[in-house]
């Protein structure tokens, strides 16, 4: 049977579990599907997509109004969002220009000395610790309600998983114990809807170890640094925690690292004489041959690392999926930040954005001292200009897409440059759609700021939104 021969409310009701980019490339095959694309039910449930609204960091909808708006409006609501807000500079001083803005107050009760307060992926969520009770805790913002606390010890370092519409969070924590001198690595599951929680995940380090810190944890695994007294330089572990096997990384020329589904995304140092650098995506199926074991005990694990120290591998040294330069008008960026984050428009593909200062171009011959001389008054100067909050030229921004391949080897993956654009300094490179004010009290503040929506078919937005493309073209 045709997929097209199907009842009209079958048809509906599989468009309703697409994404928006497959919504759009299904109803273009013929008029009928193209004329169920158009439904309001359709456009309804988009907009009210719990992962379409967490990966663009929206505020709780207003189902009420939304139901009130015809297909166009709904059309014109998923552009705005999309399209995002102006700048944070410019909202602070005309907010009117570029955004509207939802603030919710949460109450904290006992948690007047909070620390650390950050959003969770999706900006529904809150974690923030307080340090006179050594306590970690989940709030909804949505609800203003506490959704779980944990008991931990003074110096806890944590991040956290939660996949955009997701209601499971994995806190992954690190504790040093004073007495005996030890780290513990632990991974605790939180059902948010509930609140119930449990650990998965517990491990205790000797000694011998003189450091811990958690770098990202995304599904089974996580990735922590794990630092000697007697070298210098710290052994990057990935850990299959479900599984207890582990695999130790070098870090030389390794700048940023994380996590995505099946892959470590790492910028890097190419191998290669001219030592570009480079945006990387490694399959974690390359570990394969090379995963072991976790031992019973933490002592035997830090002199399983210490002995592997010397030739630890690199991420850079195994088979790549796909990389691509880091350059911009032809001359190199170094990265000193890197985000990620679920493409709103297609589900399973991935937006990075990378920012970073550009290398100066090489000269085609050999500078004379005056031109060395100039050029280290050129840095000095913009060292100054940094210090003076100042901005600093030749800071670019690349945005690139990522499609995980089919294949658990990594064949068939995708990574596109989607975007270059040069900015004044590193502040106006990040654009922040949700915000936490500074506030005094015991309460605090969640500020969503939206592209501001004034027709079915016009976006008052003045940048758009890098990783929308075509796809925006097309609503």
């Amino acid at each position: 049977m045709p997929f097209e021969a199907l009842g009209e409310d079958v048809l509906l009701k599989i468009f309703c579990f697409c994404d928006i980019s497959t919504v759009l490339a299904v109803s273009a095959i013929n008029r009928g599907l193209h004329r169920i694309a158009l439904s309001k039910q359709l456009w309804l449930s988009l907009v009210l997509d719990p992962r379409f609204r967490d990966a663009l960091d929206l505020p709780p909808p207003d189902r009420e109004k939304l139901e009130c708006l015809s297909t166009e409006e709904l059309i014109a609501v998923i552009k705005n969002a999309v399209a995002g807000p102006g700048s944070l500079c410019d909202s602070e001083h005309d907010v009117s220009c570029s955004a509207t803005l939802t603030s919710i107050r949460i109450p904290l009760n006992d948690m007047e000395d909070r620390f650390g307060t950050r959003l969770l992926p999706g900006a529904r969520y809150i974690l923030l610790r307080s340090m006179t009770q050594n306590k970690l805790c989940i709030y909804d913002i949505w609800n203003a309600r506490r959704v779980w606390e944990r008991l931990v010890q003074a110096r806890t370092t944590c991040e956290v998983d939660l996949v955009p519409g997701g209601a499971i969070a994995r806190v992954f924590f690190v504790q040093k114990v004073d007495h005996p001198n030890t780290y513990t690595l632990h991974v605790e599951e939180v059902d948010l809807t509930t609140g119930a929680s449990h650990e998965v995940f517990d491990f205790s380090l000797d000694s011998i170890v003189s450091g811990v810190t958690p770098w990202t944890i995304m599904g089974d695994f996580l990735l922590a640094t794990v630092l000697y007294s007697r070298f210098i330089d710290a052994v990057l572990v990935l850990i299959n925690w479900r599984a207890s096997t582990f695999v130790s990384l070098g870090r030389n020329g390794l700048y940023h690292v994380k996590l995505i589904p099946g892959y470590i995304l790492s910028a890097c140092l190419e191998t290669s004489p001219r030592r570009a650098h480079v945006l990387a995506l490694t399959a974690l199926e390359a570990f394969s041959d090379r995963w072991q074991p976790l031992p019973d005990d933490g002592a035997s694990f830090a002199a399983q690392l210490e002995a592997v120290f010397p030739s630890a591998i690199t991420i850079n040294s195994l088979t790549i999926a796909t990389q691509e330069r880091l350059e911009y008008n032809g001359r190199q960026i170094c990265s000193d930040l890197m985000s990620v984050a679920s493409d709103p428009l297609c589900a399973g593909a991935y937006n990075i954005s990378v920012h970073g200062f550009q290398f100066p171009k090489r000269p085609s011959r050999r500078m004379t001292l005056m031109e060395r001389i100039g050029n280290r008054i050129l840095s000095i100067a913009s060292a100054a200009r940094r210090a003076e909050g100042r901005p600093v030229p030749a800071y670019a921004v690349l945005c690139y897409q990522f499609t995980p391949a089919v294949s658990a080897a990594g064949d068939g993956c995708s990574l596109r440059l989607v975007s270059a654009r040069r900015v004044p300094d590193r502040q106006q490179a990040h654009r922040p759609r949700a915000i936490i004010p500074l506030s005094e009290g015991n309460w605090i503040n969640v500020v969503y700021r939206e592209g501001k929506r004034t027709g079915a078919g016009r976006c008052t937005c003045k940048t758009i939104h890098p990783f929308a493309g075509s796809i925006l073209l097309q609503l």
